[in-house]
């Protein structure tokens, strides 16, 4: 058995800028409650958009607190026709008192059927809390100068 090979399959690689973002203003950022999770200090990015969206979540002044994959959300795959838990990216809570739950993905994964799945299931969830649940692309992104 070649332990070498072994290792080199097993480490997990990504072309997406990865890592833990440490907020400038910790005491905005709240942890996740789900501790199931087994979640770090600081937030986990897996991807330069997250971390753009971090660093506006932390920076911004209209932002009480906010926090990532802070809880699951149950939702039906169309894939397997299972439940599933879903962790939305970022959980914020405004100065003006709104709540938003807000997903990161590229353009061309909004229109997949799990994703939709995961959406629809957010939204519920969101009329439920009186929050506002958003999907945020890279358009998105770009139009707010943030990439």
């Amino acid at each position: 058995m070649n332990r070498k090979r072994d290792k080199k399959k097993r480490k997990r690689t990504s072309r997406y800028k990865q890592g833990f973002y440490k907020p400038i203003n910790e005491d905005k950022y709240k942890q996740p409650v789900d501790r199931t999770m087994n979640k770090t200090e600081y937030p986990e990015y897996r991807s330069s958009w997250e971390l753009a969206f971090y660093k506006f979540c932390d920076l911004s002044e209209k932002v009480e607190y906010w926090g990532t994959e802070s809880f699951a959300i149950r939702y039906l795959s169309p894939k397997d026709n299972k439940v599933h838990r879903y962790y939305v990216d970022i959980v914020m809570k405004m100065k003006s008192g709104e709540k938003h739950l807000v997903e990161i993905k590229p353009e061309k994964q909004t229109l997949d059927p799990v994703n939709l799945a995961k959406f629809q299931a957010a939204e519920e969830y969101c009329k439920q809390i009186q929050a506002t649940f958003t999907v945020v692309t890279e358009k998105n992104l770009k139009s707010w100068g943030m990439i």
